[in-house]
């Protein structure tokens, strides 16, 4: 592999890095509207417990296109219940399979804690990501965004943006 070709692949590395990392710190900053612009309008969102995924299961939802993600969105901003708690997202061991210049596949790990009303971090979820990626007017965006939870026992209150 030539070095330019090692250098194109890094920059693109860093830049979907980037947009994970953006996903989560909009997710713990409860910026909902930010986070839903991180999809491409016939963006994918879904849920999928490592059991059932084995299983060809039910999803524990799936939400496709902006105006499905906009309803999710109006329940996490407090429409249908209290506000949310704050989270903190990790996101870790990523891998980036480019498979066209404006379109990449990806897969990652994630933890997120929950901060309980003591001001205690809780462990709440961990898992993969697996990502459809296009990149559109020069920046990455989620096509589609699987998220496969490795959790025998589902938190209560399982409803937040993972």
């Amino acid at each position: 592999m030539e070095i330019q070709e090692k250098m194109l692949r890094l920059l693109v590395e860093k830049e979907i890095e980037d947009l994970l990392y953006e996903y989560a710190r909009l997710i713990d900053e409860q910026r909902y509207y930010d986070w839903i612009d991180l999809f491409t309008e016939d963006g994918s969102y879904s849920a999928i417990t490592v059991e059932n995924l084995k299983d060809q299961g039910l999803f524990l939802f799936k939400d496709d296109g902006k105006e499905a993600l906009k309803e999710r969105i109006a329940y996490l901003m407090g429409y249908w219940q209290v506000p949310r708690s704050p989270t903190l997202h990790l996101v870790s061991n990523l891998t980036v399979n480019q498979l066209k210049e404006s379109e990449a596949k990806c897969r990652s790990y994630y933890h997120i804690y929950r901060i309980g009303e003591d001001g205690v971090p809780q462990f709440y979820s961990c898992g993969v990501y697996e990502d459809l990626l296009v990149k559109h007017d020069g920046r990455w965006r989620f096509r589609q965004r699987k998220v496969i939870v490795y959790n025998n026992t589902l938190p209560p209150n399982f409803t937040e943006l993972l």
